[in-house]
């Protein structure tokens, strides 16, 4: 088995013991009264995230500590991406407008996590981002360093090679929502809809004020 391959199979039994616990943690969230969501899946208590040492569009290290005092939804794709990567990151980028009568500290960063390090430079990044949003935010690193964060956040990382030399990424479209803390808060697969993320994140965001 390739190591490709090896990724995509371990990732899969990370999501099966992650929606394990995240079922759990919604079960007893219902029973202590905690946010009704239409459909995102909370964490609570909120799951500390991986190591993280990447740069972002901008060159600049980006850790735990840029995700620290303001709301953050990340997502997983790469900018070769044909259909799946412009299609969330276009959801998201409405998403974005929807929630711009929040107050401005309690608007959600979108990052884009690259899957694909090696074509995904902090310029194609920063190009590609911004062509949806002026305020996404792009970040890269190490092959092997980023598909270890993608294993350990249950996102399944596949290279597919394809004939000529080229290759496709195989990737969840799931979106992380991120608390103030730098903490994994909440999930949501497909298929996304505009109003129903927006409407789970004011609930979500409404419960967990910063002073918590």
């Amino acid at each position: 088995m390739n190591r490709a391959k090896t990724i995509g199979l371990a990732a899969l039994v990370g999501i099966v013991a992650i929606a394990a616990g995240m079922l759990l943690s919604r079960a007893l969230l219902d029973r202590s009264g905690g946010p009704t969501l239409a459909k995102a899946t909370l964490i609570d208590p909120a799951r500390p995230l991986p190591p993280m040492a990447f740069i972002d569009e901008q060159g600049k290290p980006f850790g735990q500590e840029q995700l620290r005092g303001h709301w953050s939804i990340l997502f997983f794709g790469f900018t070769s991406c044909p259909d799946v990567c412009p299609t969330t990151l276009a959801l998201l980028a409405q998403v974005e407008k929807k929630l711009a009568d929040m107050p401005t500290e309690q608007r959600p960063h979108i990052v884009l996590v690259s899957v694909d390090p090696k074509r995904d430079t902090p310029e194609r990044l920063a190009q590609y981002v911004k062509s949806f949003s002026p305020t996404f935010t792009g970040i890269t690193g190490e092959q092997n360093a980023i598909h270890e964060f993608a294993l350990k956040m249950g996102v399944p990382v596949a290279i597919s090679e394809q004939p000529g030399g080229n290759y496709t990424v195989d990737h969840s479209a799931a979106i992380f929502l991120v608390d103030p803390n730098g903490a994994l808060r909440a999930l949501s697969s497909t298929p996304h809809e505009v109003p129903i993320i927006a409407e789970d994140y004011r609930a979500i965001v409404a419960a967990y004020p910063p002073s918590t």
